[in-house]
């Protein structure tokens, strides 16, 4: 399901996404170093699940806004309504132009499209404080990998969209490139499908430093997985600050 609202439809309603949760987060903290060569990345660490989460949805928001303490105030009013419509957690980030993304993890997808729909959820949506333009994307989860413990420091999040004609192999060139990612102080990472078009996929990395986010789609191994891409081209990241988070129970 891919929506697109005025006055976010899911914006508060579902900013329900701990794609890599911890505590609050506000300022950079660089930790790893980059390296420069990876010709053959290995396995992902032994603390890391990436199939704990499989099938399970994560409810990608982006939105537009003017006001961000309004919104802010907007989205933490709206923890009972999550939680009724069966979000687990999230993790909010705010992009340097100011528009924030919000990725938010449940267990069942259906529950999380019937809850989009209903005239509830949008009578709740359209309150004080709603961002002026939302788009959602609604996504089942592929491979998710989370440290075992909440992070203690600040983080950040890079994004991405993807249109693939073969999910298959972008899954396993993702899983791949686990040691590359790490090189770059991301501490969890998500690969993500669209419910509503299978070729669609949104790539979640959570890092402990902007700069190396910032430097990773630059990194050979990362444009071979991104040649995987039909939107190649016109793939754009979205790098932020994690500015708050609920890590899922």
């Amino acid at each position: 399901m891919t929506l697109r609202l005025s006055k976010s439809l899911a914006l508060v309603v579902f900013s329900f996404a701990v794609a890599c949760g911890g505590p609050q987060a506000t300022s950079p903290s660089p930790d790893v170093p980059e390296s420069s060569s990876a010709q053959a990345p290995s396995a992902a660490p032994a603390e890391a699940n990436d199939t704990a989460r499989a099938g399970r949805a994560s409810v990608f928001v982006f939105h537009m806004m003017s006001d961000f303490d309004a919104f802010k105030k907007y989205f933490e009013d709206g923890a009972a309504d999550r939680a009724k419509a069966g979000v687990k957690g999230y993790l909010l980030s705010k992009l340097d132009d100011g528009r924030v993304v919000v990725h938010l993890f449940a267990d069942d997808v259906a529950v999380v499209e019937d809850a989009l729909r209903s005239p509830e959820m949008q009578k709740f949506l359209d309150r004080k404080g709603a961002p002026e333009t939302s788009i959602v994307w609604v996504t089942r989860d592929v491979l998710v990998t989370v440290p075992p413990a909440p992070p203690s420091g600040d983080t950040y999040s890079l994004y991405l969209k993807l249109k693939v004609g073969d999910f298959a192999a972008l899954e396993r060139g993702f899983r791949e490139r686990y040691a590359v990612f790490a090189e770059h102080g991301v501490i969890a990472q998500g690969l993500h499908q669209s419910t509503a078009n299978d070729a669609i996929a949104i790539l979640h990395f959570l890092g402990t430093a902007k700069d190396k986010l910032e430097a990773l789609p630059q990194r050979k191994e990362f444009a071979e997985l991104m040649a995987l891409a039909k939107n190649a081209e016109d793939v754009k990241p979205l790098v932020g600050i994690d500015v708050a988070r609920d890590r899922p129970k």
